[in-house]
């Protein structure tokens, strides 16, 4: 009798602890209405992507302080990269030169509205978003510091073997070495006084590479999945979610103006502060607000550039893939390089070059997007079909994921390992898909066998019902 009702307890705590939708269905309905209006060219481009985008960032901060929001910052990014972005392209008379649409608006915003709000609709629906605090206030945390130390050793010798090997199992290393982050999440959630000094030093190698190559994205991401996980430790009022996402959106905003003349400060052999280059350029009289300088962070928001020149070369002068790129990306994952030595590599050239008609240097990265490919492969309305599928099949897996962390909440901290590629919006299906699988595999192993070594004991509520500690947001 004790042991049904105790089962009862935990399984309905447990339920407590995800929600089944991750958006309202009034925000959904809006968001399909004002892709049908950017199919039909019904009402201006620019107004309709703002509302997008409003409603994308009320759903994101809704969510901000119950757990990481990966669908809604999904969505968010994808929302103010592939409609945004583009909009601000085709409304200011500012110079973008290469960057500039190549299309013409009224013909991106019929693929892009449409394509980009029912893939965030769909996701929205069919996802689901955990309550972090619900989900670990059973968890006993002793083994929590010795198990990130392992994690943060561990990554430490996959960044000593990365250069020594080659193939798949450099990818492996790669995968080893953000068990870093993981590991500063156990950290973060282990109550010991010391914690933040040992998430910091699980980030030093992340900040020392951002700043010495001058390259910030993965810095920016990993950070913002730390802050997502650490806010959520209680609850906090609308105007501060808003203070705290205007200080974030300035600080990108920072980054963006200054990141090339840092990068070209690093060039010239010159050691350039970051934070004094941030602040020369926001105090009055900086350069943060001359045209160029605008240009310059409307084109590092804008992949629309990308993908209109996607939608200017395809099928004028090269067919249309008709699934081509995403049978190579779903093989690719699958299959070892040993058993296919020429398959496709991570990166995006051979796709950009085929896809756009423009060149770029073999050192430089840059994907057409989900977007672009879904237009590369099947056209305007296959294209929105098959982002409609692709958010569908995204949202399915996160909602999959955070169902196995009902039984095994800690894995909680695992699974920005399996998404983390997904979240951008510029990243190509290779990746995206590459990185699902094999980070999924690396995720559940190591999890298992962490389990296997600490196991996680779970400390059963007296009631199925939050305490009232909990409503107020203590003990997180």
């Amino acid at each position: 009798m004790y042991q049904t009702q105790r089962k009862s307890r935990k399984l309905a705590w447990m339920k407590h602890a995800l929600e089944s939708r991750s958006a309202s269905a009034l925000g959904l309905i809006l968001v399909v209405v004002m892709g049908f209006l950017g199919f039909a060219q019904a009402a201006s481009t620019l107004p309709i992507s703002i509302g997008i985008l409003v409603i994308v960032i009320y759903e994101f901060q809704k969510r901000l302080d119950q757990g990481v929001p990966l669908l809604q910052l999904t969505a968010l990014i994808a929302v103010l990269q592939w409609l945004f972005g583009p909009a601000l392209n085709y409304s200011t008379t500012l110079e973008f030169g290469r960057y500039a649409m190549y299309v013409p608006e009224d013909q991106y915003f019929r693929f892009a509205i449409p394509a980009t709000a029912f893939y965030v609709a769909l996701m929205l629906a069919t996802g689901a978003s955990v309550k972090q605090a619900n989900l670990l206030q059973m968890v006993d945390r002793k083994h929590f510091i010795t198990i990130g130390i392992l994690l943060n050793l561990a990554a430490l010798g996959a960044d000593f073997m990365a250069p020594r090997v080659g193939g798949s199992l450099a990818f492996l290393m790669h995968l080893i070495s953000q068990l870093r982050y993981v590991g500063a999440i156990y950290f973060l959630f282990s109550r010991h006084h010391l914690r933040l000094i040992f998430v910091a030093a699980s980030c030093v190698q992340l900040v020392s590479g951002s700043v010495g190559s001058g390259m910030f994205h993965d810095l920016i991401l990993w950070l913002a999945i730390l802050f997502c996980f650490w806010f959520a430790q209680r609850k906090w009022s609308v105007p501060m979610k808003l203070f705290f996402l205007t200080v974030s959106f300035l600080g990108l905003f920072t980054i963006q103006v200054v990141k090339q003349e840092y990068r070209q400060e690093k060039r010239k052999g010159h050691n350039p502060s970051l934070v004094n280059l941030m602040v020369e350029y926001m105090t009055p009289g900086g350069n943060a607000w001359e045209s160029d300088t605008l240009s310059l962070v409307v084109t590092r928001l804008n992949q629309g550039w990308i993908i209109s020149a996607v939608m200017k070369h395809v099928p004028d002068h090269e067919p249309f893939a008709e699934g081509e790129t995403i049978k190579d990306a779903v093989m690719t994952s699958i299959v070892p390089r040993m058993l296919w030595a020429n398959k496709k590599t991570a990166g995006g050239r051979e796709n950009f070059r085929r896809f756009t008609g423009l060149q770029i240097a073999n050192t430089t990265s840059m994907g057409i997007s989900p977007l672009g490919e879904a237009y590369a492969n099947f056209g305007e309305t296959g294209g929105i079909l098959f982002m409609v599928f692709f958010g569908t099949l995204f949202s399915l897996t996160y909602y999959g994921t955070l169902r196995y962390t009902l039984k095994h909440p800690t894995f909680l901290f695992w699974i920005p390992l399996i998404f983390y590629q997904a979240i951008k919006a510029e990243t190509e299906l290779l990746v995206i898909i590459n990185q699902l699988t094999k980070g999924a595999v690396v995720a559940f192993s190591c999890h298992f066998l962490i389990q296997q070594v600490f196991r996680t004991k779970l400390r059963m509520p007296v009631s199925p019902q939050p305490s009232a500690n909990f409503q107020s947001g203590q003990n997180r």
